[in-house]
């Protein structure tokens, strides 16, 4: 039997479990897929103890992908550039850390009719999921202007861009007058900060600048969000995070398996 599980700090809700137990089934394999809760400090310990027990492959959530980035003995080119990890695989030469956030982001906008080549991209926040999906859309040809509160975060996630992705990428402090004037021509405006931020006037004030032609993503999902309502009153596109959630968790399962799962049964795993 295959086993594996999703790590965050408070993965009680994950929907993890419902995407990957419907691919194992589609597949036809033996698999089960479970939801750990650890805090940070016994991080470390747990992924050890569940290698130990025979886990084929670990995703990691919140707040743990720069651990996980640490634990593993080598990385896919997302995760190194990116700093973070959200799939542990363990292999028999060690523990191989990668990153499908990014997969996960293209292949979400992708839905939305947004191709990642020539675009234009704003994002807010610069944050572990952030980080995977400003490397995949520098690598497809976007150009990101990414707006965060930790400005130093951003600039250090630049400098490890290698050229010409490093060209693509623009950072800039968080202040509602920039993000209004950067999503006046964005094709799409993806958000990585917690859905509750939207509802605070200031952090929304930017959204004035949002014009019914851009493609609106949230990593967040769950519920009727402020910038959901935001991005529908003004007539844009409008997804949240559950369709990149499917996508990412696709190619984790591939990266593991060498199996790819057909997407419908894990969509509507996901939404039933």
């Amino acid at each position: 039997m295959i086993r594996a599980a999703v790590l965050g700090s408070d993965v009680s809700k994950s929907r993890s479990p419902a995407i990957h137990n419907a691919a194992f089934k589609a597949l036809g394999v033996d698999g089960d897929y479970g939801a750990i809760s650890v805090a940070a400090e016994g991080f470390a310990a747990r992924v050890a103890g569940l290698r130990a027990q025979g886990y084929r492959y670990l995703n990691v959530t919140i707040p743990h992908k720069a651990a996980a980035f640490a634990l593993a003995d080598s990385h896919g080119p997302e995760a190194r550039v990116s700093g973070a990890v959200n799939t542990l695989l363990f292999e028999p030469d060690g523990v191989r850390g990668e990153n499908t956030d990014g997969a996960g982001l293209l292949a979400a906008l992708a839905d939305l009719g947004v191709t990642a080549a020539g675009a234009v991209v704003v994002m807010a926040g610069a944050g572990g999921a952030a980080a995977g999906a400003v490397e995949a859309l520098t690598r497809a040809g976007a150009e990101v202007h990414l707006i965060a509160r930790r400005r130093e975060v951003a600039s250090e996630l630049r400098a490890r861009l290698p050229e010409p992705q490093r060209s693509l990428l623009t950072t800039a402090p968080w202040r509602g007058d920039w993000l209004a004037r950067a999503l006046a021509s964005a094709t799409a405006f993806v958000s990585a900060i917690p859905a509750a931020a939207w509802a605070d006037p200031a952090t929304a004030a930017g959204l004035d600048g949002l014009p019914g032609s851009t493609a609106v993503l949230e990593m967040a999902y769950g519920g009727e969000t402020p910038l959901a309502v935001a991005a529908r009153l003004r007539g844009a596109r409008y997804a949240d995070g559950l369709g990149m959630l499917v996508h990412q968790a696709a190619h984790a399962i591939t990266l593991a398996l060498g199996k790819t799962p057909p997407l419908p049964p894990l969509f509507e795993a996901v939404r039933g």
